[in-house]
């Protein structure tokens, strides 16, 4: 019998004694003793951020690189509907935001997918208030599933304050007559530094909301816990590690792919989970982590405060993968045996590359043998889709189609896209990349706490032209698969960074590199030494507008793309940054253009007008 419901029994029997014929008032469910055994499949997603089709993605099926249509939401939900029986929960750990489908329809078709689903619990996550408190209070009033967040409360003047009752601290399910507790969680510290939740919103550290909310169950006579949180992989163990009375506990934030190496790898993936982890909950720390046995498994296996064994999951990101784990409980409550992993659910065509390199339909022979291959494969699963969800998502695809078409802004003036500038004195008109202060700008405004923001010209891929632009020339200006990430750095390192884009670009033919900015202007000497091609750096104050001399020491938000964020084209200092402190860096998985589409949609009557030359980045350029 385990420690906890040990206490468990001493506490009622002290209770009953003191208290006599009284009962417990507030609690729910009275509490008893008895318990027994059960069995529970626990089916999950995560991080989705309206991801909602399927996309192509190349994996090694029998050694040979097969581009396959993955995941979408109507081939997960055909998994689910495969493995869920009257034993199962599932949940998912929360994320919207990142695709077209988001940007346009602000999370609608994401809760009609999962109200179609029937969770049994949704956790918030950051990005659910990415439309501020209101979109977030009408998209729980849609929701015809559990919303759940132990450790947010909004206060009567947020518009969520009129859905309080619908977010719950926990939810109790009856599997075989015994109860199950699933609480949410969210990631404070990242939730009010990168969305748009209001100062009417309070929140609950971590630790404490996870620790309050176990008691509670656990005085309703549950002793069999999962916990669905949206802090990251490295935080979930913190959680297991610090807090008595978890069982399970079933993650997101991080985009962890975890499993068994050897069978990720069969197919070309591999593990992924010890970059891009948010920073530690206040007061505690990741050290060590890194070290357990059982990293990157699934599930992860670790031991709580007490001794007792508790399991981490998390389910990949963008819709690709569901994770299906089979748990059995003790009566004690005690995880007496586990076993899961992820399943990708894939379309049965298959791709692969002919004598020209060109990827073409598989021949029916080579089909079978890809087909054997996935039967085979714990991971891997063809899949149809589900034709309900089909049927809810083809309005919005629809529209979503016929809005690439449509013009949705104008240029008042021709926005060039030269990488790099020529000779132009202070006061004159300058030269460069209009379009890459464009999209500097764009990226400024993705959240608030930006100070400023930086583009590589390279990866603006065409001009702004005057006259009206539909989404699809907004895509072409911005065609890759990046997103937009957000880097806490010194102004010194960001001085720093700038140079080395800048020398890289004029003295590696890699022109692409050279660096455009929001909120930030300097003067450029084009036969500059390494660290001299970029001086006299301002900054603009986010608040008042003002500009003044950057400060070395002083820690700036910065926005850039995951590109160079990665310490390609020679911005380095981005990854050394991150790499010497990971909690600084955040990806907001916002795709490339959506920034770019919500600053033409934020302008008065849509129109970008000519460049203000006040603002522009390039003070003056020399020779």
């Amino acid at each position: 019998m385990n420690m906890r419901f040990l206490k468990l029994k001493s506490f009622l029997l002290i209770l009953f004694m003191f208290v006599g014929l009284t009962t417990l008032s507030g609690c729910g469910d009275s509490n008893d003793d008895s318990h027994s055994a059960v069995d529970l499949r626990i089916i999950h997603t995560n991080d989705h951020h309206s991801y909602l089709d399927s996309s192509s993605y190349d994996l090694s099926i029998n050694e040979v690189t097969t581009r396959v249509e993955m995941g979408g939401f109507s081939r997960l939900s055909t998994v689910i509907q495969e493995e869920r029986d009257e034993n199962s929960i599932v949940v998912n750990s929360g994320e919207l935001n990142g695709t077209l489908y988001f940007s346009l329809f602000k999370g609608e078709p994401d809760f009609k997918i999962f109200n179609e689903l029937e969770l049994d619990g949704y956790t918030l996550g950051n990005h659910e208030f990415d439309e501020g408190d209101a979109r977030l209070a009408e998209l729980i009033e849609m929701a015809n599933f559990p919303i759940l967040s132990s450790n947010m409360t909004p206060e009567e003047a947020s518009p969520l304050y009129a859905v309080k009752d619908d977010i719950k601290p926990y939810v109790i399910k009856e599997i075989d007559g015994e109860k199950i507790g699933i609480i949410g969680i969210l990631k404070v510290e990242k939730t009010k530094n990168s969305s748009l939740v209001s100062d009417d919103v309070t929140f609950t550290e971590e630790i404490t909301a996870a620790n309050q909310a176990v008691a509670e169950l656990e005085a309703q006579g549950v002793n069999k816990i999962v916990l669905v949180s949206h802090v990251g992989y490295y935080n979930d163990i913190v959680f297991a590690e610090n807090v008595p009375g978890l069982d399970i506990i079933v993650g997101g934030d991080t985009h962890s792919l975890i499993g068994d190496e050897s069978e990720l790898e069969e197919i070309g993936l591999t593990r992924v989970y010890a970059d891009d982890q948010t920073g530690p909950f206040a007061g505690y720390t990741h050290e060590g982590i890194a070290d357990l046995d059982t990293i990157g498994s699934y599930p992860t296996l670790v031991y709580g405060p007490e001794g007792e064994p508790v399991y981490v999951v998390t389910a990949w990101s963008y819709a690709r993968a569901v994770g299906l784990l089979d748990v059995s409980f003790t009566a004690e409550g005690v995880v007496e045996s586990i076993n899961g992993n992820i399943v990708i659910p894939v379309s049965d065509t298959f791709l692969q590359q002919d004598e020209s390199n060109t990827y073409v339909e598989v021949s029916d022979t080579v089909k079978e043998e890809v087909l054997q291959a996935i039967d085979a494969s714990p991971i891997l699963r063809v899949a149809d889709v589900n034709p309900t969800i089909e049927s809810i998502l083809e309005p919005y695809r629809e529209e979503m189609e016929a809005t690439q078409n449509e013009v949705v802004g104008t240029v008042a003036e021709t926005m060039s896209n030269t990488r790099i500038p020529t000779a132009f004195a202070a006061g004159e008109t300058p030269s460069g990349s209009y379009a890459g202060q464009v999209v500097a700008d764009a990226f400024k405004r993705t959240n608030v706490a930006i100070d400023v923001a930086i583009q590589n010209a390279g990866g603006v891929r065409a001009s702004l032209l005057e006259g009206d632009i539909t989404l699809a020339q907004l895509i072409e200006v911005l065609p890759f698969s990046n997103t937009v990430v957000m880097i806490d750095m010194k102004g010194s390192d960001i001085v720093k960074v700038l140079n080395e884009g800048a020398y890289y670009s004029l003295n590696s033919g890699s022109t692409g590199a050279f660096p455009y900015s929001s909120g930030l202007r300097y003067d450029v000497n084009l036969s500059g030494s390494e660290f001299e091609v970029i001086t006299n750096v301002e900054i603009q104050d986010r608040e008042t507008g003002l500009w003044s001399d950057i400060e070395a020491d002083t820690v700036y938000t910065v926005a850039t793309n995951s590109f160079t964020a990665q310490g390609k084209d020679n911005y380095l200092t981005f990854a050394e940054v991150r790499d010497a402190d990971p909690a600084v860096y955040e990806d907001t998985y916002i795709l490339y253009y959506v920034p770019l589409l919500e600053y033409f949609e934020s302008l008065t009557d849509n129109i970008l007008p000519a460049l203000d030359l006040s603002e522009y980045c390039l003070k003056s350029v020399t020779e």
